[in-house]
């Protein structure tokens, strides 16, 4: 996912646009296979890749570049709302996307604005349908505690990824080139406040720049 650019050309802080790409590409990838590709068979030819339930993931982000700092991000996800909060660890701005209404809004509480885009994958966001397309389950692994399978698919940019969802569709890992690019390292399946996934009342609006 690029970095939200305002219409005043400000770009949103470059650690938020690092820190959720990653997760981001690769949920929407498999989305995307999932509205394009004929439907598969059953449990054992494609993942849940939505989670059935509401859930709390802190995940580990690896850089590509050993050089770089990790950087942390929490997604949490209400079942019965539909949306899902992502907050980077290393800023105070976060997003809010809401599948019914397919929006994701960024904000930023310290500026006090929000920007609204379109939700991407919003389409194909269905918890009870496993992903469509192409996916090769390649084993199986333990993460933060969890199990999960392990699938082989495409990102956005169409190079291979090993993903490790739990039966239930929560995302734990996500492998690229042989290297974990995102490792979840807390995970709550408790119930999520409503309130969580609110858009703060009073900012301002401030519509994206065309790319």
């Amino acid at each position: 996912m690029a970095p939200v650019k305002t219409r005043s050309g400000a770009l949103l802080r470059a650690g938020l646009a690092s820190a959720v790409a990653c997760v981001l590409a690769v949920s929407a990838g498999a989305r995307a296979h999932a509205a394009g590709a004929p439907a598969q068979d059953g449990a054992a030819q494609s993942p849940f890749v939505t989670p059935q339930h509401d859930v709390d993931v802190t995940y580990t982000i690896y850089p590509p570049h050993a050089s770089q700092m990790t950087l942390t991000q929490r997604m949490r996800w209400s079942e019965a709302r539909m949306m899902q909060r992502i907050d980077p660890g290393n800023t105070g701005t976060y997003m809010i996307t809401d599948y019914r209404a397919k929006t994701l809004t960024v904000i930023d509480p310290d500026r006090k604005i929000k920007t609204i885009v379109p939700a991407p994958g919003a389409a194909s966001v269905d918890p009870s349908r496993r992903a469509e397309g192409t996916w090769l389950r390649t084993g199986g692994a333990t993460v933060a505690g969890h199990p999960c399978t392990l699938w082989q698919t495409s990102d956005t940019d169409q190079r291979p990824s090993e993903i490790c969802y739990t039966d239930d569709g929560v995302m734990l890992e996500v492998v690229r080139d042989g290297k974990v690019m995102v490792e979840a390292s807390s995970i709550s399946t408790t119930p999520q406040d409503a309130s969580t996934f609110d858009v703060p009342s009073g900012l301002k609006e401030v519509r994206a720049a065309n790319p």
